[in-house]
């Protein structure tokens, strides 16, 4: 599961190349203009005019590479964000814009935009991070790699990278970077366990923090196709149970899968005030936030729940007469060839888990490092924290792209695309997905991210606290981009 108050519960990472100058004006301000304008057209909500600033301001790279049904989608999503408002600026490196803003209900969104010398009026790259800030990152050194070098120079440098982190206990975990799917480099650092002095290797399998809600959409996705569910279906279709009919009545599966139900979160009182030993099903954090009025109406704004995605767990539980981990196991792991991954409950014996070490005590953040095991749920859930290897995240991607866990037009919807028709499934092509994603999720003691465009692919894990694997892999992918994206 991620955190009590989660630095990133959602990370959602655009790795692609960027496009319109701003009348009478160059350079940096020009760039500045361009980010801005763009920021302000998802504040006033209007998905057509956002969509004409991305065709006449992003650049052709950008727009060849993700086509504009998939911006649509994009622009589609960000229209609950409607309202929000700059927080702040910053230029952190040459071509390369941070604009930070706040949505109406808190969300706190950073909005990257990168330019490139081919087009320096033209947005060249975009990231977003959504759901909170991605802490002070400023400790770890920067990643350098000159453009163009081949595959050799690029793994003895992330092998000098990775061993500095180590050195100075900056980094405890695994990463593997892959281009066209393939691995490029891979390793581990740090101790999976400082009590027994024992290493985190290619084998150990770390805690993914909410990285598990893209297997309950995924799950979401494969029950609506199988005919169990609809998007549409209401809690009590599925839930007839469900302790507060009020709400069961008013939110849909859609609501939940895109964090529109206004139920809220899970870590409150009565959670942590409670014996964690409880929670080994997603209905069993029922009694923590169901009887909780709604944030908001259904659908009228949003907010990262993982209570949300509590209830979407119980739902797959039902419809497949499955648990759900079961459901997943067999369906989304096994399929994907990911033998390593698990929910493996805190209080059993599994070999190759990494133990999770945070600085964050009940009462808050403190100076000294300790062992996380009272800080967590004692089994992952629909909301987070299975465990997995790095290669394993990998072939997780791979099958999303290869469209072995859901078909093209599902998968489609799955990277942030409209819930696909009839008509959608049948002009939708069976070719590796190129689409970029991050997911990202973190806890005490577990910080986690993916992130893939389908070309360069970064996969850290990590059993230090967040913004750990966060924080490394945005050292890397911008300097991996400039290097990798035109080889082989």
């Amino acid at each position: 599961m991620i955190s009590r108050t989660p630095t990133i519960p959602l990370l959602l990472t655009l790795i692609c190349s960027l496009a319109s100058p701003v009348a009478g004006q160059s350079g940096p301000q020009a760039q500045e203009a361009l980010a801005l304008g763009f920021v302000q057209r998802i504040a006033e909500g209007d998905v057509d005019a956002t969509m004409a600033y991305i065709e006449q301001n992003f650049g052709s790279d950008l727009l060849e590479r993700r086509p504009l049904d998939q911006w649509k989608g994009l622009a589609k999503q960000l229209q609950r964000h409607a309202g929000l408002e700059v927080v702040g600026l910053d230029i952190p490196g040459p071509e390369r814009v941070v604009v930070e803003a706040q949505s109406p209900v808190g969300m706190t969104i950073s909005f990257g935009f990168d330019f490139t010398l081919e087009e320096p009026d033209k947005i060249g790259g975009l990231s977003l991070e959504a759901g909170g800030g991605h802490g002070d990152d400023s400790n770890l050194p920067p990643f350098e790699l000159p453009p163009g070098v081949d595959l050799d120079a690029v793994r003895i440098a992330l092998r000098e990278y990775f061993d500095l982190l180590d050195r100075d206990d900056l980094f405890s975990g695994a990463a593997i970077v892959a281009h066209k799917g393939e691995p490029i480099f891979h390793g581990a650092w740090g101790l999976a366990s400082r009590e027994w002095d024992a290493p985190n290797t290619l084998d150990t399998r770390f805690g993914l923090g909410s990285i598990n809600k893209s297997f309950t959409k995924i799950a979401i996705g494969q029950l609506a196709l199988a005919g169990k569910l609809s998007l549409d279906d209401k809690i009590v279709d599925h839930l007839p149970d469900y302790p507060n009919a009020e709400v069961a009545n008013k939110v849909t599966i859609r609501h939940l899968v895109e964090h529109t139900s206004g139920i809220g979160d899970i870590f409150n009182d009565k959670f942590f005030n409670s014996s964690r030993a409880l929670y080994r099903e997603p209905s069993d954090f029922f009694p923590v936030f169901a009887d909780e009025p709604l944030l908001f109406e259904p659908g009228e704004s949003s907010a990262y729940s993982n209570g949300g995605y509590m209830v979407l767990g119980a739902i797959i539980a039902a419809t497949s007469g499955q648990t759900y981990s079961g459901y997943v196991i067999e369906h989304i792991f096994e399929t994907a060839g990911m033998a390593s991954t698990g929910f493996f409950a805190r209080d059993e014996i599994h070999p190759n888990i990494a133990v999770g070490y945070t600085k964050m005590g009940f009462d808050g953040p403190g100076d000294e490092l300790r062992n996380n095991l009272y800080l967590l749920a004692v089994r992952g859930s629909s909301a987070g924290n299975a465990y997995a290897t790095v290669d394993d995240m990998l072939r997780f991607d791979e099958a999303v792209r290869e469209h072995r866990l859901l078909p093209p037009a599902w998968t489609h919807w799955y990277f942030g695309g409209d819930e696909p028709s009839d008509q959608d499934a049948e002009g939708i092509s069976m070719t590796r997905a190129m689409v970029g994603i991050g997911i990202a999720g973190g806890a005490p003691g577990v910080s986690a991210v993916v992130e893939s465009d389908g070309l360069i692919t970064v996969i850290v894990l990590s059993n230090f606290d967040e913004p750990g694997a966060e924080a490394v892999s945005r050292a890397l992918r911008r300097p991996l981009a400039k290097a990798l994206r035109g080889s082989g």
